[in-house]
């Protein structure tokens, strides 16, 4: 029996101190890991809205705003370069947890990352790293390794790809070393640099379609909503359109998004109008970014800055209400089961005013 209690008692200890060594060493990156981390944390059945999509969403769609200015409940859900797959199996993670009445998906890297891009893998980890093991993570993994065994050596399980990470180690890490809660979290980081860009110009009518995988993941994700009574709102949060991600290698982003209002057309008229197509470079007017100004562009991937992302955000909350109204949407303001916004605006807040006084 001693020896029963003794062994019991080790792996006790062991497991905790793996789960303490694991909360330290694991990535938190605000690329889409904390994204995902904070998502287990929110009060169950508070997000109406859920953000899927590129770090364009997280920059671009300030969350405490949506719900200050509008009342809406959103998460942005997103990660660095996300692709369509990895946005379906985060759509499935989320409904797991929360009952989304939106998705509002942004198509900008199924427009611009295609076969010839070189980078496909390099941020598999913010995509990965937050998400609990499961079913779906593993489905996850699968749609992302295309059957190369060298990146399920690298990233299953998870604990392999950063465990070495001693030497990057900050005082956050320690902080979170028991964990911490995150409920205040809604995936939106501001950004307060600016960068002067070019106006988008739309130069082209052709259309060409997204990789094949997308398209068949985009399918996924209409099935998905459709099946679970969720509306489907397709955009791309503005950027400098056709911006070179890759060196030497013309994206062609507009003919994809062409391509895409084309998709969605036909979907509506086939009488699945459960999605719509917001292709917000026909109208930019509406929104009233500064581009060549500088003071609503952050950096030279052309993600909003904090300002920016407050005109767009405007833009998306107005659009949001006009297109579902209260019925899907409800105006969550006053209700103290939201009381996480309060404490996300307050937190954001105190942001936006410590750079402020960094920069005086």
């Amino acid at each position: 029996m001693k020896r029963i209690i003794a062994t019991a008692l080790s792996i006790i200890v062991f497991v905790s101190a793996l789960w303490v060594f694991n909360n330290i060493l694991r990535t938190k990156t605000e690329a889409g890991v904390m994204q995902m981390r904070a998502l287990y944390d929110q009060p169950k059945d508070t997000i109406d809205v859920v953000m899927l999509g590129s770090s364009h969403v997280h920059c671009g769609i300030n969350t405490a705003k949506l719900f200050s200015d509008y009342g809406i409940a959103g998460y942005d859900l997103s990660s660095a370069e996300q692709s369509l797959w990895v946005s379906y199996h985060y759509l499935k993670e989320i409904c797991k947890y929360q009952k989304p009445k939106v998705v509002v998906l942004d198509f900008f890297s199924a427009a611009a990352f295609q076969e010839d891009y070189k980078f496909h893998y390099y941020f598999l980890g913010d995509s990965l790293y937050g998400m609990k093991l499961s079913a779906n993570k593993l489905q996850l993994m699968n749609a992302c390794f295309d059957n190369k065994e060298e990146l399920w050596n690298k990233y299953f399980p998870s604990f392999w790809g950063y465990h070495d990470r001693y030497n990057d180690l900050e005082e956050k890490d320690f902080e979170a070393a028991f964990g911490n809660d995150l409920s205040a979290y809604k995936g939106y980081v501001p950004h307060f640099h600016n960068e002067s860009m070019p106006d988008p110009v739309i130069e082209t009518d052709e259309c060409k379609p997204p990789l094949e995988k997308s398209v068949k993941y985009l399918d996924k994700i209409v099935e998905y909503t459709k099946k679970n009574n969720i509306q489907l709102y397709i955009t791309m949060v503005p950027y400098a359109l056709n911006v070179e991600q890759q060196q030497g290698l013309k994206q062609e982003e507009t003919a994809r998004y062409n391509w895409l209002e084309n998709y969605v057309k036909e979907l509506n008229e086939s009488g699945d109008d459960h999605v719509c197509f917001d292709y917000v470079f026909k109208h930019l007017e509406e929104i009233g970014l500064d581009y060549t100004g500088g003071s609503d562009i952050s950096d030279g991937s052309s993600h909003l800055n904090y300002n920016g992302s407050n005109k767009y955000t405007d833009y998306l909350g107005k659009t949001l209400k006009n297109l579902y109204g209260t019925e899907v949407i409800p105006d969550h303001r006053g209700d103290t089961a939201y009381d996480s916004y309060l404490r996300h605006g307050e937190i954001i807040a105190e942001k936006v005013e410590n750079d402020s006084n960094n920069q005086q």
